[in-house]
């Protein structure tokens, strides 16, 4: 199971006489700012096995706005960070997944220790509160270009995007985990959802 990604991952907007539109660098709150990735159960005994809600507990990212290149924008997680929070699972399951998770059957964080996002490019698509990102993702070692509807809100001196992205694990030469011979296991579609707050660096 996994990722990410991430991932994530992800996030940057701009709307016309707002904070977003004054040239400099905008950081990440992470103490505000949330990524969840939601996995879902598979397989013909699939009423055996749970879906996971896994969160990334340790991300930085920043996002800054050139008079004369417009957006860019980067996000980095660390893969070891991802933690199962399966609020319906006892503490020896959680640890279970986890283990599996991080492990080098799946996201093998000892040789990809990072989850990464950079932007290539944005598109106002609705009155500047829904933008469109183009980004690379690296997961697992490998990078592949998604797109990312971007639900933007000022509030006060921050920036709010939310959204969710579906990816597949295959996509990251990642196989999904499963056991009795597939009769349980992890579907390769997951989710991840995304409230980023965003504060300009003074």
């Amino acid at each position: 199971p996994l990722p990410l990604l991430l991932l994530l991952p992800l996030y940057f907007c701009g709307t016309h006489n707002s904070l977003a539109q004054i040239a400099g660098t905008y950081r990440v709150n992470t103490k505000e700012s949330q990524i969840e990735i939601h996995l879902f159960k598979g397989g013909f005994l699939s009423s055996l096995g749970d879906n996971h809600l896994i969160s990334m507990t340790r991300f930085s990212g920043k996002a800054t706005l050139s008079q004369m290149d417009g957006w860019t924008a980067d996000l980095s997680g660390e893969a070891a960070s991802l933690t199962v929070i399966d609020p319906w699972g006892n503490p020896a399951e959680r640890k279970e997944v986890q283990e599996t998770m991080l492990g080098p059957q799946q996201i093998d964080v000892s040789h990809f220790p990072s989850i990464e996002l950079q932007s290539l490019s944005f598109e106002p698509v609705d009155h500047d509160t829904v933008w469109h990102l183009v980004a690379n993702v690296k997961l697992h070692g490998v990078t592949r270009k998604v797109q990312f509807s971007l639900d933007c809100k000022q509030i006060g001196d921050k920036l709010q995007i939310r959204g969710k992205k579906m990816f597949k694990l295959t996509d990251f030469n990642i196989q999904p985990f499963s056991t009795a011979f597939g009769a349980v296991k992890v579907k390769n579609d997951f989710e991840v959802t995304y409230n980023i707050v965003l504060e300009r660096v003074h």
